[in-house]
């Protein structure tokens, strides 16, 4: 998609939202998880997307934000590491 209209300093991102079912423990759990692409001119083509598990009130654990050049290598990274964790996210306060 080009987004020849944006002024400079103006950003457009594409928000993809993923459901992912899967084991943690003895249970099976479903995630959500949300991943920007950067469509910007200038932006850089390594970083352009952004992956992290999504909750409506907590915040993921740091380790598990994901940069990547597609959405499908920044799920693929995410879902991943989210295999390795023991808790998706920050205790809440």
């Amino acid at each position: 998609m080009k987004v020849v209209f944006l002024r400079e300093g103006e950003r457009m991102v594409r928000v993809h939202r993923f459901r992912f079912t899967g084991g943690r423990g003895c249970a099976m759990a479903t995630t959500d998880i949300v991943v920007e692409e950067d469509l910007s001119p200038g932006c850089d083509p390594d970083s352009r997307c952004q992956a992290r598990p999504d909750h409506p009130t907590r915040v993921p654990r740091p380790q598990l934000y994901v940069t990547a050049s597609t959405v499908e290598e920044a799920l693929g990274v995410c879902i991943e590491r989210m295999r390795g964790a023991l808790d998706l996210f920050l205790p809440q306060a």
